[in-house]
């Protein structure tokens, strides 16, 4: 009897499944491109949605240079999780916080105040120089860089990496602004090299980048999005992307409740969808909370049985209603794909995100951390 009860599981009524086959396509395709420059997966906000805890072990079998994340939290989420790989801090992390235990990880810098404090807490630190090259968010800009220098050569640091941030790779009509960020970078790099400093790791793509960019000034690039199988280019600039990616994610649910409504009845909060006719619809255990954004109310859809259904009425925060009257032999219990890996389908994160014009990184990262991650084939 004891052994039959603890063979018993809960059944999730909702599930991410993550392709594993596919993540390891997408990983290998980009080193394809670049077979000269180390792809290293960027695990940052819960791995885009997908799940760090889930993907870490994963993305630890592909022994890339680093894994990278922003921050300190999300380092020791891999550190407990035993990851091997090398860990980068992207983020920024309160200086304060170098100072509670000695830490294994390289960390990204662009302040004096941080460079004193990991120089004097954590000595010989391994650390990446970040510049603002053009994108005018965190790093040292060009004109501070040499004062910069100056001050951290005295410092008991190793200075690993010189880092940037492309602020607009993934733009199909223009890369002006991208070729005016990488010369910026080179003249950051005569800099260092000037300081008798020479990184190791020299890194400025993101996933954008890494379709457009080749330049053996770089030998690293840090793969977000397309490590996940989701394209970084716009839609005009398909035609030119060189490979082809697989998106990771299924989100799937099940039918909770079937029920038929008369022409006329009002569905959901404040009654934003009315039927046309008599229809029969089905409850859906998940909403907002799990990720399915309020803008697919009378928007999105979902795929049972092979049979694309439309979302009526507003999505509640844990509830979404479907109109199931196209399925046949529809019933309670029935999978639900939410959100298809298949990039044709109408519910494929991409064309999810066109629908409610909307970035497929806002969609994924809004994925319930609670929601039951498994690594599929």
């Amino acid at each position: 009897m004891l052994s039959i009860l603890l063979k018993r599981q809960y059944n999730h009524l909702n599930v991410i499944e993550l392709s594993r086959s596919a993540l390891l396509h997408n990983h290998h395709a980009l080193q394809q491109l670049h077979p000269n420059t180390a792809i290293c997966p960027v695990l940052k906000s819960n791995a885009y949605g997908h799940g760090l805890k889930t993907l870490a072990p994963l993305f630890d079998t592909l022994h890339s240079p680093f894994l990278i994340v922003d921050s300190l939290y999300e380092a020791y989420e891999l550190y407990k999780h035993h990851v091997h790989t090398p860990i980068l801090i992207l983020g920024y992390t309160h200086p304060d916080n170098f100072k509670v235990k000695k830490i294994p990880f390289h960390i990204s810098i662009f302040d004096i105040e941080t460079a004193q404090t990991l120089s004097v807490h954590q000595p010989g630190c391994s650390v990446h120089i970040f510049i603002d090259t053009g994108m005018h968010r965190e790093g040292i800009q060009l004109k501070e860089l040499p004062s910069f220098l100056n001050e951290i050569k005295s410092l008991n640091l190793t200075i690993a990496g010189l880092a940037s941030h492309f602020a607009d790779a993934d733009n199909a009509s223009s890369q002006e602004y991208t070729v005016s960020q990488i010369k910026y970078y080179k003249e950051a790099l005569k800099m260092v090299r000037d300081h008798n400093i020479n990184p190791q790791w020299r890194h400025i793509s993101a996933s954008g980048g890494a379709f457009k960019v080749q330049d053996n000034t770089f030998n690293m690039i840090r793969a977000g999005i397309a490590s996940y199988g989701v394209s970084p280019l716009k839609d005009i600039d398909k035609e030119n992307q060189k490979i082809t990616l697989q998106p990771v994610l299924t989100l799937k649910t099940h039918i909770a409740q079937i029920k038929i409504i008369q022409k006329g009845a009002h569905v959901g909060y404040n009654g934003t969808y009315r039927a046309l006719k008599k229809s029969k619809i089905a409850i859906l255990p998940l909403g907002y909370y799990e990720g399915i954004n309020r803008q697919f109310s009378c928007k999105g859809t979902v795929q049972i049985r092979g049979v694309d259904c439309p979302i009526i009425g507003a999505v509640s925060m844990n509830i979404t209603t479907v109109d199931v009257t196209n399925v046949p032999h529809v019933t309670v219990g029935d999978e639900v794909v939410v959100f298809s890996s298949q990039m044709g389908s109408v519910n494929s994160i991409q064309n999810a995100a066109r629908i409610i014009h909307m970035s497929p990184y806002e969609l994924l990262v809004k994925l319930a951390e609670s929601t039951y991650r498994k690594i599929a084939p």
